[in-house]
């Protein structure tokens, strides 16, 4: 799997508005900076979609907004729309209206999901990873790390705890 051949899928964990002058809104992914690192480095630009989580193609609507799209560590890096080249800058990105619960795919990630992800920072498992083949069949090639796998290479050290 290479550069632009695979996506990310994530949730629309939440949606918050600032106010005043500057003001923004805000989309909460349920994944971010531990599965697709390139825009908290280097600024990188991925398309976004947002999908309606209700998977039905007759709820997508015609509305948009923008919106700053972020990820779910609580990071100042953890910023998934940067300003192109600047991945301290909050960028916005016109998509469709997306609420709570609606499914958010952030193309171009290919195997730099996987590759250049955050092994278990800040706990959070690895992704699952889905191959879909010719046919259009998915394949789970690898599965969610559990939280006993997220832990399993820690020792105890005698008199610490």
């Amino acid at each position: 799997l290479v550069a632009n051949a695979g996506a990310l899928v994530c949730t629309v964990q939440d949606k918050v508005f600032t106010t005043g002058d500057g003001s923004h809104t805000f989309l909460k992914l349920d994944a971010g900076m531990t599965d697709v690192l390139r825009p908290s480095l280097y600024g990188a630009v991925h398309p976004i979609t947002i999908l309606p989580g209700s998977g039905k193609s007759s709820d997508v609507g015609t509305e948009s907004e923008s919106v700053v799209v972020v990820g779910h560590c609580c990071e100042s890096g953890d910023l998934m729309t940067p300003q192109p080249g600047e991945p301290e800058s909050l960028g916005e990105r016109n998509l469709r209206k997306a609420a709570i619960g609606d499914i958010c795919v952030m193309d171009g990630s290919g195997a730099y999901c996987s590759g250049m992800s955050t092994k278990n920072y800040n706990s959070f498992p690895e992704a699952p990873e889905v191959l879909v083949d010719a046919d259009g069949k998915p394949h789970v090639i690898r599965s969610r790390q559990s939280l006993e796998q997220i832990y399993q290479n820690e020792e105890k050290v005698d008199g610490l705890w």
